[in-house]
């Protein structure tokens, strides 16, 4: 997200986004980061099944805060996502049938 001039992180802004989540969306956390030049990075913590799914949760939910919330001014620059590869393994050796701990 990037908004010139900078207009800084409104307050409560990763209540708002918890708030406008869908039960779908399957959203666990919200951390805001502000950067230089007025640019903000949102991080969103899915627990989805599927990368995609997450990333289409979090691009929903970032352009709802452009369009109709407190992040209107800004424009959404990017939006993906990254596996948590630890997570995943222990999913994976769950449905084996493996011991789930992640050391």
């Amino acid at each position: 997200m990037c908004a010139p001039p900078p207009l800084g992180v409104p307050d409560g802004l990763a209540d708002w986004l918890l708030a406008a989540s869908e039960p779908v969306d399957a959203l666990e956390h919200v951390s805001v980061h502000a950067l230089s030049g007025g640019a903000l990075t949102l991080g969103f913590f899915h627990v989805t099944a599927r990368l995609r799914d997450a990333e289409r949760c979090a691009l929903r939910l970032s352009s709802r805060a452009v369009d109709e919330g407190p992040l209107r001014g800004y424009a959404l620059q990017s939006c993906g996502g990254v596996l948590v590869p630890r997570y995943h393994d222990a999913l994976i050796g769950e449905a084996a049938g493996d011991d789930p701990g992640v050391t």
